[in-house]
């Protein structure tokens, strides 16, 4: 996934990130205890983890899901940043499933993606509980269903919610790329499984699944 520009409620959030390849990348995990961090180096199909550090929430700071207080945030996502060693500045982060609306839609195969994107925006504001202004969308192409429709997975954010964590990682000095969902990052690494050879890997596991797009392609 991609971070949503400001100007556009879309942001090819479940597209191959090819901008990641070619540079480092940290995985992120904000958690409500912790906030814990992983870049990975893969070289003739071998993963490594030379990097990573974990460091505590302060109660209050996020609920739910939800980043409440940015600077306090900040602090720990800079604390972790820290302790792993890492020089790597770009981010990989992940909203939590319980914060996103996702719904398969059935469109029009072969339209041009700016009518594409029209359409996905109408859709979008039949399962909406609030005003599109306030949306973070995006939307990936599952494949086609019959000879001139396509299926369609939508995903709908609350602007707010991802805005929140970009700022606390931007206030930690840090630039973020990438926004996946928890549940799609957490399959990633559940496939590849690198993460349990970490005598702690189960914490790291969501992390670990964000820092492979440095590798996606």
């Amino acid at each position: 996934m991609k971070i949503i520009p400001e100007s556009s409620n879309y942001g090819r959030l479940w597209r191959t990130m090819r901008a990641c390849m070619g540079g480092g990348l940290l995985g992120m995990d904000m958690g409500q205890q912790a906030v814990r961090v992983v870049e990975l180096k893969r070289r003739r199909g071998l993963w490594t983890c030379p990097h990573r550090g974990s460091a505590p929430v302060a109660p209050g700071v996020m609920y739910e899901g939800s980043v409440e207080d940015v600077d306090g945030m900040a602090d720990a996502v800079r604390q972790a940043w820290s302790s792993s060693g890492s020089a790597c500045a770009r981010v990989a982060l992940a909203m939590p499933d319980a914060t996103l609306i996702t719904q398969a839609i059935r469109l029009p195969a072969g339209l041009p993606d700016e009518q594409l994107e029209i359409l996905v925006e109408l859709e979008a504001a039949q399962y909406m509980p609030f005003a599109l202004e306030d949306a973070s969308l995006d939307f990936c192409i599952l494949g086609p269903a019959g000879s001139d429709e396509i299926d369609v997975l939508l995903v709908i954010a609350r602007r707010a919610g991802v805005q929140r964590r970009l700022d606390a990682v931007a206030a930690a000095g840090l630039h973020a790329v990438v926004m996946d969902s928890e549940a799609l990052a957490l399959q990633a690494a559940e496939l590849q499984g690198g993460w349990r050879g970490l005598p702690d890997g189960a914490a790291y596991q969501l992390a670990w699944g964000l820092a492979m797009h440095r590798y996606a392609g």
